[in-house]
């Protein structure tokens, strides 16, 4: 039995799930299909709904939980004779209360920008999505009603792990500068990292040229504020370019400035995993100080969305002609974006 599911990766208490796949056993005929969710010890018969030449028999089947817990779906195909087939399909899946403050999600840790739960917020940001599941788009698009993505890797970056396209989802890749060499990663090594200077000195830099690339920032923010609807932002790992972008976007809507440096610093709690592990696999035979300067590579620092909004008004002389004259964005771009980020 081919299965697969219709509804989201998510389920709530008294919100319908409908399952759905086929029954490929086409050479003994299928009348209908049982399902049991008391492991087995009764059946419940439902028609099948159509054939595919290439899949076989299609199922469907509806089920509004009425208690939170997790749960296993039984699925059996019933024979034109009555018998039921030998073959049983399994669907494991977790309810949850309605009103659960889910607030991250998937591998790519995606979030709302801001804070928060994910549910009710608009604006979200999230690491690479290269590893998306079927369920994760589902998620992505139809529970979150994301309806853009905005990719800020560079054109390298993309071509080495390209996002998958989500229908009814449209994606946007924004390339940021080339200055950065396509082999930068490879210097991260002992003997060699020492090159880029004291701990956080190349990361600063980096993100006083992000301020620089006021363009492609801008055309993220008009093109999400003039769309209005649910939009994802990501980079490589969320904690750099788009950690910026995400920090910009709150300042238009009216964050305070502590507010803006949590949700900038929480990457690396979202990240601490992957932070481990690239620390683990990279510091092997670097010395105490080299160690250090690759920590500064790792992590979100304060000194660096600092050094961002240091350049942004060091160049435009305000922050407000920042947004106004480098990002191009209107009185109606703002109250847009602040709408966006507003819990409603």
């Amino acid at each position: 039995m081919t299965e697969y599911t219709d509804n989201a990766a998510l389920y709530f208490v008294d919100e319908p799930i409908v399952f759905s796949g086929y029954v490929d056993e086409l050479e003994r005929g299928v009348s209908a299909v049982q399902f049991s969710l008391d492991d087995g010890k009764s059946w419940t018969a439902y028609p099948v709904v159509g054939t595919d030449p290439d899949r076989g028999v299609r199922w469907s089947f509806e089920h509004t939980p009425t208690s939170a817990g997790t749960f296993v779906l039984r699925a059996r195909g019933v024979g034109s004779n009555g018998t039921p087939s030998l073959v049983t399909t399994n669907f494991a899946f977790t309810v949850h209360e309605r009103g659960t403050l889910i607030r991250e999600y998937g591998p790519f840790h995606l979030r709302a920008v801001g804070g928060g739960a994910l549910y009710g917020a608009k604006l979200f940001r999230s690491a690479a999505l290269d590893g998306l599941s079927h369920e994760d788009a589902i998620f992505i698009s139809e529970r979150l009603g994301v309806r853009s993505i905005y990719d800020i890797r560079t054109v390298h970056e993309v071509a080495s792990s390209a996002d998958p396209c989500i229908v009814h989802v449209r994606s946007i890749t924004l390339e940021p500068s080339e200055s950065r060499r396509k082999d930068a990663g490879k210097r991260l090594i002992a003997g060699t990292i020492g090159r880029y200077g004291a701990p956080g000195e190349r990361m600063s830099a980096n993100y006083r040229r992000y301020a620089r690339e006021y363009p492609l920032i801008g055309y993220a923010l008009r093109s999400i504020a003039a769309e209005g609807t649910p939009a994802l932002v990501h980079c490589v790992n969320g904690k750099d370019r788009t950690g910026v972008l995400s920090a910009v976007a709150l300042y238009v809507a009216g964050a305070s400035y502590d507010d803006i440096l949590a949700d900038y610093l929480d990457a690396n709690r979202v990240n601490a995993r992957e932070i481990a592990a690239e620390r683990d696999r990279l510091s092997l035979g670097m010395s105490p100080e080299e160690t250090e300067i690759l920590d500064s590579f790792l992590e979100a620092r304060k000194g660096y969305l600092d050094a961002f909004f240091d350049e942004a008004e060091r160049t435009f002389g305000t922050l407000e002609a920042y947004i106004e004259t480098g990002l191009r964005l209107t009185p109606a771009h703002q109250e847009r974006l602040s709408e966006l980020l507003a819990r409603r």
